[in-house]
């Protein structure tokens, strides 16, 4: 299980590889109002955190087998980037409905793509099985303490960017991120506010933690956030300790968002990325003074996608 220490021992693992992300004033919503622009990262979302933390822990037996891992495709371009920085042969699969950008990114970054199973339930399922049959690491986006831990470093960035931060709002799909951000402010300040963002087309989280039964949408522009979460997974247990509220955002209010950011501030963000702007400008989250982080996560954007916005 992942706590505040081990991911103080990421961020010394990630220093060298990693630059910290800018945080931004959004100067449009107030004085403090911030974004944190994940989507500046090398492979353009906060995935690279966790996946790096985890191909750095591997011990060398490990590394010579390879890794595995089932993804969206976020997570399979971090896996892609991290194993080729150090070597190590790394099989993504992903889920037919993956938007082809991000399938041709994976291979370019060296991985093994193998697309399979209609939606990302099923894609799991079946990396895990090939895990086991290959003898490969398997590297959760999710439920594995080293990815929970490297996605919280983003948390010690933002308490070191801004250290009177109050509030900070992060999207969410199996948990990881908001799980080891919460983890990290919440050991610095158990008064600074965390709130998690599901898109209602991948409300798997919401329902774990509200007990809603919302139905998985397979298309959707939030398809970095689609999937449900595995049962026993670690991010069930942290979550509720971290996470003081979670919202819905819709596909509109997504939309509405990533054509926000570009026309206002040129950056590039994918749906699941925009989710926490979403919920912030459609007043899902009241605006008050209180400083608040807003968590660009990604901006792995299809042009076709593009186009139709």
């Amino acid at each position: 299980m992942s706590n505040p220490h081990d991911i103080h021992i990421a961020a010394g693992r990630l220093r060298p590889y990693l630059p910290m992300t800018p945080l931004v004033p959004l100067t449009e919503w107030g004085a403090q109002v911030y974004a944190k622009l994940e989507h500046t990262q090398p492979t353009r979302s906060f995935k690279i955190r966790g996946a790096l933390n985890a191909l750095l822990a591997l011990d060398v037996g490990q590394r010579q087998r390879g890794v595995i891992a089932a993804s969206s495709g976020n997570h399979a371009q971090a896996l892609a980037w991290a194993a080729r920085e150090l070597g190590v042969s790394a099989v993504v699969m992903m889920p037919q409905t993956t938007p082809a950008t991000k399938i041709e990114r994976a291979r370019q970054w060296g991985a093994e793509v193998r697309v399979a199973g209609a939606n990302y339930d099923e894609t799991e399922a079946l990396a895990r099985q090939a895990a086991q049959g290959e003898g490969r690491v398997y590297v959760s986006p999710y439920n594995d303490p080293l990815v929970v831990a490297g996605q919280g470093t983003l948390g010690l960035e933002v308490l070191q960017q801004q250290p009177d931060v109050a509030r900070v709002v992060v999207c969410a799909g199996g948990g990881g991120l908001v799980s080891g951000v919460g983890l990290a402010l919440k050991a610095a300040n158990p008064q600074i506010e965390v709130i998690a963002v599901n898109a209602q087309s991948a409300p798997a989280l919401h329902n774990h933690l509200r007990g809603t039964a919302y139905p998985e949408v397979w298309q959707t522009l939030a398809e970095a956030l689609s999937g449900d979460i595995e049962a026993g997974s670690i991010t069930l247990e942290i979550a509720p300790r971290v996470v003081d509220d979670i919202v819905l955002v819709s596909e509109a209010q997504i939309a509405a968002a990533m054509r926000h950011l570009y026309q206002v501030h040129g950056w590039v963000v994918e749906g699941g990325g925009a989710a926490s702007v979403a919920a912030w400008m459609h007043g899902l989250i009241p605006a008050d003074e209180r400083p608040t982080v807003l968590v660009v996560s990604g901006g792995n954007v299809s042009e076709e996608v593009l186009k139709a916005l």
